[in-house]
């Protein structure tokens, strides 16, 4: 990697929200042997600040250049491909090139400060004089000092920012800087084993006379290991006698570095490749000619095939193709819960070869495995969104699970990235291949494949490697029903199962199969409201309605997480006609263990599983056939290969339809195709019923049959028709305000500026749509407020206004706003 050498001066990009894409020039001390990428300390302001080392040069204009003050990692963190990744993701979403580069961090790479305030000790609150406002800041800081700015700011506004540093000005307030960083280092421990001497010890009596010590010798003597953990020496036979026997060198002490692997304990049984079916090997040999070729331009693979089409043995067999050529791969899935069962997957096929890298780890793993990528201990990584960003070298494959889930989308914090984008620019960087994975791609990427953007290979029937001659591929995808609701309730069935429902239950009960219910809603009761004046229990901090939960008889928001007891009286009226409506997952699993008390029912949300040991629990239960239905959200719907499942029932389909985001029927149909695919992959034929109140409509039919084509086409005209991505791009511009009326404010000002830029540049074919209330209009206690740009480049728009409290037009930090380029939140 380059180094500083004789070069005098270093290109920093600094940690200040203000700093946009640009680096600041600092002169390089004697001594220092800076390289591109180091973590650096440097003046900046009146304060001191984190910095990446981008660039080095050996002159500059300016007249006053202040040095890097410290260098805070031996190693650099960042290679140069990746400081290219951060450069472009930078511009891309609007973001400051520091926050861009701290997404390549280690876990405590970051060096963060926090500003604490409190009030003078020579200050009497009492006999101030100040204003309401001034008054309301100073008693919340002096009944709760030291307080952090943030909290502050969180709480009365951005207007308190400017307050507090006069308040600071008059010695009422005192402001002070503390470094909060988390620490995380190497690990080691003590180890201790028997030396020479110590075995001479034992053989000539020369400890008769310290019995405990002659009884601890004789324990380590006898066993197979050579070294033991001082600790637990200490702990069972104390510190005196143990001490004595390193004192006199019977023992001697050894520093063990201790590598924290979330594998470690884990058995893999081996597994050899299997045979690939025709469509397989086509598809295989398609992504083989871009692994084997770096210069073919196009670089990525649409593999749209059905569930259970074999696409991550098309993903296992690609890899070896990949670790063969002396490259390393990266396998993205979609949910920290799904990483279990595609590292079992792997690790089988590539022992002690797969690295593991999710915000599941304790920050010990995460910072163990992270640092032996970079080291190139592993050949494979696999994790969620954030594993985009490991520290591979010589990366030749990135796979993209599930490619057309949402959450590869980050949606809060900045930069607002999404893993696709970042995959197609890193393997741009890289020459590396790309394969995007689905059995229903993003409409978008669909698209591109379409216009030749991506290669599209398709597997269009489920796959088993011991497949009967007389059984067609076809015949082993799962039948669909669609079961109209309307008609269950004019004959008289107000129960949330359907007839046909029931006894596809009864039958596949008492065959010894299993079931899969899934309902995209968690809780009792999706609301609790009063039918003598409509009142329905919210949140104090939201603006959404509680969601009652039986089993803790708790009324629960599902955004901030507050808990309140269930009400048994309405809180405005006072009648006792209060009721709980709609339905979830926990109601479900009531109704059912109703009907089948003898039947062994696992709920699988996020409120039941907690942990990663939980997940894995449920689902060695329902593997093993103990747990014989399965009710659950999305959960359910990702990767299972579960072959004893013959029947899917989706509880409401619904469910999403009547979400404000022009995304609403593409996630209802992907999640309805990835649930049905649970069903019948085994060897008996499996069943979905699909109960609805809307059968017609577009996405649930082409769900049911399975034909997306006839989605795309259909969503595709509908896209065009209202100009919605992929059609036009989006900028989403969000503002968080403690206060309605402010908030408001301050949108409809900054939707004048830009309606006022938008005609003087003559953006003609760009719109202005807003402000209007985000969904939900307000999260934890502030409100939200939205501008949507859209046009075929909105960024253009932006670039010609300042935000409100930013020095720098295009950067987000914004002072009360955020950034979100290509945002999947727009409503």
């Amino acid at each position: 990697m380059k180094g500083s050498g004789s070069l005098k001066f270093a290109e920093v990009a600094v940690d200040s929200p203000g700093s946009g894409d640009r680096t600041f020039t600092y002169q390089i001390p004697s001594g220092f042997d800076l390289e591109l990428g180091h973590s650096v300390l440097v003046p900046f302001g009146n304060q001191s600040r984190q910095g990446i080392v981008f660039a080095f040069s050996d002159t500059t204009d300016l007249d006053s250049v202040r040095q890097v003050s410290e260098i805070t990692a031996k190693e650099p963190l960042i290679d140069p491909i990746h400081l290219k990744l951060a450069n472009w993701i930078s511009k891309q979403y609007l973001c400051t090139l520091f926050q861009a580069s701290s997404l390549m961090f280690p876990p405590g790479g970051r060096k963060r400060s926090s500003i604490t305030l409190s009030v003078s000790d020579s200050v009497e609150v009492s006999e101030l004089k100040l204003s309401e406002f001034q008054s309301s800041v100073v008693s919340y800081i002096y009944s709760r000092e030291p307080v952090q700015l943030d909290r502050v700011i969180s709480n009365f506004g951005e207007n308190s920012r400017r307050l507090v540093s006069q308040l600071v000005e008059k010695q009422i307030l005192i402001r002070s800087v503390t470094e909060s960083s988390v620490k995380i280092r190497v690990k080691y421990e003590k180890f201790v084993e028997i030396t020479k001497s110590g075995r001479n010890a034992l053989l000539d009596s020369q400890l008769i006379k310290a019995p405990k010590q002659l009884h601890i010798l004789e324990n380590l003597s006898t066993g197979q290991e050579n070294f033991h953990r001082l600790s637990v020496l200490r702990k069972e036979f104390g510190n005196s006698p143990v001490n004595s026997l390193i004192s006199k060198g019977f023992l001697q002490e050894h520093l063990v570095e201790i590598d924290r692997d979330p594998l470690n304990g884990k058995f893999f049984k081996t597994a050899k490749p299997v045979k690939l079916s025709k469509s397989q090997k086509s598809a295989l040999e398609q992504i083989s000619e871009l692994i084997e070729d770096p210069s073919i331009k196009t670089r990525a693979v649409l593999l749209h095939g059905v569930t259970g089409s074999g696409k991550t043995e098309v993903y296992l067999d690609a890899v070896t193709l990949c670790i063969s050529r002396g490259k390393t791969a990266l396998i993205l899935v979609p949910e920290i819960a799904l990483t279990p069962q595609t590292i079992e997957r792997f690790a089988s096929r590539f022992p002690g070869k797969v690295a593991v890298l999710h915000s599941g780890l304790t920050l010990g793993e995460r910072f163990d495995q992270w640092r032996k990528v970079k080291n190139n201990e592993y050949d494979v990584v696999i994790g969620s969104r954030s594993a985009i960003f490991a520290p591979l070298r010589d990366l030749g494959l990135i796979v993209i699970d599930e490619e057309h889930e949402w959450t590869y989308k980050q949606n809060e914090g900045a930069p607002r990235y999404h893993a696709r984008d970042v995959a197609m620019q890193l393997a741009g960087l890289t020459s590396a291949t790309v394969i995007l994975g689905s059995a229903s791609p993003d409409l978008e990427s669909y698209r591109r494949a379409m216009r030749g953007r991506y290669r599209l290979v398709e597997l269009e029937q489920r796959y088993r490697p011991n497949i009967s001659s007389d059984q067609t591929e076809s015949s082993l995808l799962a039948k669909v029903r669609i079961v109209d609701m309307r008609s269950e309730l004019k004959s008289g069935n107000t129960n949330i199962f359907s007839r046909e429902l029931l006894s596809d239950l009864e039958h596949t009960i008492s065959s010894g199969n299993q079931a899969i219910l899934f309902l995209n809603r968690r809780g009792s009761s999706s609301y609790v409201q009063c039918t003598s004046c409509g009142y329905v229990a919210t949140c104090r901090n939201c603006d959404v309605s509680l969601t009652f939960h039986s089993g803790i008889k708790l009324l629960i928001c599902h955004y901030c997480g507050q808990k309140r007891k269930n009400i048994e009286y309405c809180l405005e009226c006072n009648s006792e006609k209060v009721g709980r409506y709609g339905v979830g997952t926990q109601l479900v699993v009531e109704r059912l263990t109703d009907l089948y008390p003898d039947v062994i029912i696992d709920r699988w949300d996020s409120d039941a599983i907690t942990n990663h040991s939980n997940y894995d629990d449920l689902l060695d239960r329902f593997r093993s056939g103990k747990t014989r239905i399965v009710v659950g959200t999305q959960l359910i719907s990702k990767g299972h290969h579960l072959p004893n499942v013959t029947l899917v029932g989706v509880v409401l389909a619904d469910i999403g339809l009547g979400i404000p985001d022009f995304r609403a029927s593409e996630r209802v149909f992907q999640t309805l195709c990835q649930v049905a695919g649970r069903a019948g992959r085994g060897e008996e034929e499996g069943k979905v019923l699909i109960q609805t109140f809307q059968p017609e409509h577009y996405a649930i039919k082409t769900a049911a049959s399975q034909d997306y084509r006839s989605f795309f086409d259909i969503e595709s005209r509908n896209r065009m028709d209202n100009i919605h991505p992929p059609y036009s791009k989006i900028i989403r511009l969000l503002r968080h305000d403690v206060d309605n009326v402010s908030g408001q404010r301050e949108s409809g000002n900054l939707a004048r500026v830009l309606e006022e830029q938008r005609q003087i540049w003559g953006l003609s074919d760009t719109e202005v749509l807003g402000p209007t209330p985000a969904f939900p209009s307000r999260v934890r206690g502030r409100y939200q407020w939205q501008i949507i740009l859209r046009g075929p480049s909105p960024r253009a728009l932006l670039d010609t206004i300042s935000l409100p409290g930013v020095s720098d037009a295009r950067r987000p930090g914004k002072r009360g706003w955020i950034i979100d380029v290509d945002s999947y939140l727009s409503n």
